[in-house]
């Protein structure tokens, strides 16, 4: 199989695994009363790691569509989308730049930085800036409702990078090879 349509293949797969994760296991975040941790991430924070990216962010992005599509809430879909879009951005940039870095430990350290503080930027707001005009509602009590979104989203995404190093002695050469990425 050609590596460009081992990629298509492969990033199908990762936004079917986020939006099944993110519709499957939803366990509810009791303090906001309509957010979910939503274990989609982990996929997007693997595949960011190892595609780099354009991979993660088409899985962020496309996975919470289809989300939002069949769970017809589709009032926040464009918002969660603008959020998704950074973390991928900076989480595949990042994740594509420091693959060959020694030191595991701070590889990790790095990579769980910048998808916490991505996750604030693509949560906080791009994405509260997005739906105080969408809504009308001040910025500031956008803000306000999307701090439980980020806290568990960047918890959640904290978890795909030592799934990721784990993942490296199990799985397929060509997953995982540098030249997979586009």
């Amino acid at each position: 199989m050609k590596p460009y349509t081992r990629w298509i293949t492969a990033t199908a797969v990762g936004i079917a695994l986020f939006t099944i994760l993110s519709l499957v296991l939803r366990i509810p975040v009791f303090a906001s009363g309509h957010f979910y941790i939503c274990l989609g991430y982990i996929v997007m924070g693997v595949y960011c790691y190892y595609f780099g990216i354009f991979s993660g962010t088409l899985i962020g992005v496309l996975g919470i569509l289809f989300y939002c599509l069949i769970t017809s809430s589709l009032g926040g879909m464009v918002g969660w989308m603008l959020g998704n879009a950074v973390i991928g951005v900076c989480v595949g940039f990042v994740g594509s730049k420091t693959r060959g870095m020694k030191n595991e430990f701070l590889h990790q350290t790095i990579l769980i930085g910048v998808g916490i503080l991505s996750t604030a930027i693509g949560m906080l707001p791009v994405k509260s800036v997005y739906e105080s005009l969408l809504s009308g509602l001040p910025f500031s009590v956008r803000v306000l409702a999307n701090i439980t979104g980020f806290i568990t989203d960047a918890i959640v995404l904290s978890f795909s990078f030592p799934l990721a190093f784990s993942l490296r002695r199990v799985l397929p050469k060509w997953f995982t090879a540098p030249s997979f990425q586009l």
